[in-house]
């Protein structure tokens, strides 16, 4: 099969991948020419990509012998169209992997809001509800937050915000793993036999899942809990101008649009305030969730996978990025909040025109979001009065800690007049008469 040098290449192998599986032509049927195939590419948002992937200075700086490879897509959530997408960096040659669609890697922590939060808030829970950040030990499973602090409690909202690893477990073990596990799955990411487990919540998959799945899943969010499958291609008609092929809309009721919502109050929080705050657009509202996974080895402080899932009310992006082959030579020496979202803030504010809606609409959470409020300043005043219970009982330490230094102050002066009476009289008993 002979190189394709057109525009947009990776774009071209997804059209290719849809025709030959969805509509049932060959390869050689696509490539040979004659067919129409209308897509939902948009061209603006693409060349923006595009020109993200080609300036390398929007990646880490990779070693010699291997470069920092990457993957992404974006997609209209409302139609599950896919806007644009490139799968990978450095010169392209026909039949290339395809990290935007092909790649299977773990999702660390963007799988938290549907592995852990999603289900949680279906079970009635609410993003104001305090949950646990302490050690924890189940069944000889002691995550750690990142930070390795503990906060006791913190609300659902930070949390998420936060990215803390401790709360999402926690949580798990309470609503049940099998919640976990068919909510992923309903969210359109298999998963297998070895995933039944707490790891679920901070997305330590077996395998993984790719940046088209994770797009398609976050769409869920940004479509008031309505999934719509992420597709390429349109309508295919022959060169007669005969329809051979035309899209079917695919949607699924995931979740419900109260819960949608509340996902995406607080991922809005993670960009405006979290782990995400790279990602921030000027005059833009932006939902999305960093994740980082380890190394397969230790001795090293680093991470293997790095990734950004993001959206706007208009556009849902996924970006991956690491290494083909991790080693102890080849890793990622920083967390995902220094480099994937601003890969995705940099695509979106070149895409500026094709965005119009700026804010999110969420109706349905008003009252959630009074009562997170509500919270905060509970937690506000009781962290308030720990400090002040803190300093009150620094106060009465300084005291006893003064009291106990005159009295040692006052024990030693006496002692040294002690010593002075003593030295004194042992003079007198050795003095000579002349």
């Amino acid at each position: 099969m002979p190189n394709y040098e057109g525009k947009y290449p990776y774009y071209i192998d997804q059209i290719i991948d849809e025709a030959v599986n969805k509509y049932g032509l060959t390869k050689n049927e696509v490539l040979a020419g004659g067919l129409h195939i209308h897509t939902a590419l948009n061209p603006v948002i693409q060349d923006a990509l595009e020109e993200v992937y080609q300036d390398d200075r929007n990646f880490p700086e990779s070693k010699l012998d291997q470069l920092i490879q990457s993957g992404s897509v974006f997609l209209d959530p409302k139609t599950g169209g896919i806007s644009a997408l490139v799968g990978g960096r450095g010169e392209y040659t026909y039949g290339r992997f395809n990290n935007a669609t092909q790649l299977v890697r773990q999702p660390g922590s963007t799988l938290k809001p549907i592995a852990a939060y999603t289900p949680a808030l279906e079970q009635g829970y609410q993003i104001s509800d305090l949950l646990v950040d302490e050690p924890i030990n189940i069944n000889g499973y002691s995550p750690k937050n990142f930070d390795k602090q503990f906060r006791g409690q913190v609300t659902m909202y930070d949390a998420v915000t936060q990215s803390y690893n401790i709360p999402p477990v926690w949580l798990l073990n309470n609503i049940g793993i099998e919640e976990g596990v068919r909510t992923v799955e309903r969210f359109g990411i298999p998963l297998e036999e070895q995933d039944h487990n707490l790891g679920l919540a901070l997305g330590g998959l077996h395998k993984g899942t790719s940046p088209l799945r994770m797009a398609q899943a976050f769409s869920t969010f940004a479509n008031d809990g309505v999934m719509m499958e992420a597709h390429a291609i349109l309508e295919i008609k022959d060169s007669e101008g005969e329809v051979i092929g035309k899209w079917r809309e695919q949607s699924l009721k995931v979740t419900e649009a109260e819960v949608a919502q509340q996902m995406t109050y607080m991922l809005k929080g993670a960009v405006e305030v979290g782990t995400a705050k790279k990602a921030q657009i000027s005059g833009m509202e932006v939902a999305g969730k960093t994740g980082t996974t380890q190394l397969p080895f230790t001795g090293v402080d680093g991470s293997k996978d790095h990734w950004f899932v993001g959206y706007t009310p208009d556009i849902v992006g996924a970006v991956w990025l690491g290494y083909d082959k991790t080693d102890a030579e080849h890793y990622l020496t920083s967390t995902s909040s220094f480099t994937v979202p601003p890969i995705f803030e940099q695509v979106l504010s070149r895409s500026i025109s094709e965005l119009p809606t700026k804010k999110f609409d969420l109706p349905l959470i008003a009252k959630m979001k009074k009562d997170l409020e509500e919270q905060k300043e509970k937690l506000k005043e009781k962290e308030q009065k720990q400090e002040k219970e803190k300093e009150k009982e620094k106060g009465k330490q300084k005291k006893k800690e003064e009291k106990e230094k005159k009295k040692r102050e006052k024990k030693d002066k006496k002692e040294k007049r002690r010593k002075r009476r003593k030295e004194i009289k042992k003079r007198k008993r050795n003095r000579r008469p002349i």
